[in-house]
């Protein structure tokens, strides 16, 4: 596994990602437990919400051919498939080979014939250039680096006058507690754990230095004051404390006191989170085939 860059701006240089560089090597036990995570990630009302707007916002039609580009588990199928329909064709490659075992066992049991996923690095895609009608991401410029090389690739496979999609999120919470200290201990697990903590806030910078055009960028608030309104927040902050503490980002006592705090606070309804997610969409420059002039060459 490649150790994370910590503290520094992930913005050019040799590639670099951080645990999820190294998920192969994993046991099934810990794959597992990390399936569960983003499988409640995927549920998530507020990331679903940022999601379905970047993939509306892609100009997507029936018969389009998209690329999910680090589909993880592929948690945008059905956005997908429901803009392109059966004519269209979505493509997903991830590195991860339980990952793309996970997203093809979800497009067979929603009856979607027309996804293929296959294991690869988003940084050097298998793909002519133009393949795509549209090219996204989700949640992969914050664990894969440099930000030029995953872009670079989406930007590459599109067709010119397509548009490039990246979804991100600042894992650092506003997280209620009567221990401030555990808090800062808490988020200072993601700011070890994870290869770009800054991505979502870079996003219009690293789309313009790709060479994108057009761009915009959407941020939303996601926030609870239910320890339990959705698996997410129990599974995100409460679940993953042990495997925090078995990585060493966290001390047992710490793990163990800033539980009980957190179930206290939310027998008494005072627990509150809250996180940032942020999407961007630009455009390739060109102008698409089916949009030239007759005669134009």
């Amino acid at each position: 596994m490649q150790e994370p860059l910590v503290g520094t701006e992930a913005g050019a240089g040799a590639w670099a990602s951080d645990f999820f560089g190294g998920l192969n090597a994993l046991p099934p036990e810990a794959i597992a437990v990390l399936t569960q995570v983003l499988e409640a990630m995927a549920t998530q009302p507020g990331f679903q919400q940022a999601r379905r707007a970047m993939v509306h916002e892609l100009g997507l039609a029936a018969g389009s051919r998209v690329l999910d580009g680090g589909c993880g588990t592929g948690a945008a199928l059905a956005d997908l498939a429901e803009v392109v329909g059966t004519q269209g064709q979505i493509v997903g490659v991830d590195p991860t080979t339980a990952f793309i075992a996970r997203a093809r066992q979800r497009a067979a049991e929603a009856g979607i014939p027309n996804a293929v996923y296959q294991t690869g690095d988003v940084r050097s895609l298998p793909f002519s250039d133009g393949t795509f009608d549209a090219a996204l991401c989700d949640k992969v410029l914050i664990h894969v680096g440099p930000p030029g090389a995953v872009l670079g690739e989406l930007v590459r496979v599109t067709k010119p006058g397509g548009r490039v999609g990246a979804l991100e999120w600042q894992p650092h919470f506003f997280l209620s507690t009567t221990r401030p200290q555990l808090e800062s201990r808490f988020n200072g697990v993601f700011r070890q754990a994870m290869h770009n903590l800054c991505a979502a806030a870079n996003l219009p910078r690293y789309f313009r230095e790709a060479g994108l055009t057009d761009i915009r960028t959407h941020t939303d608030l996601i926030s609870t004051d239910d320890l339990d309104d959705h698996p997410f927040w129990r599974v995100f902050v409460v679940d993953q404390l042990p495997a925090f503490v078995q990585a060493g980002l966290l001390e047992a006592e710490e793990g163990r006191e800033l539980a009980a705090d957190l179930e206290q606070l939310g027998a008494h309804g005072e627990f509150r989170a809250a996180f940032v997610v942020v999407h961007a969409v630009g455009t390739r420059p060109g102008v698409r085939v089916d949009e030239r002039v007759p005669g134009s060459g």
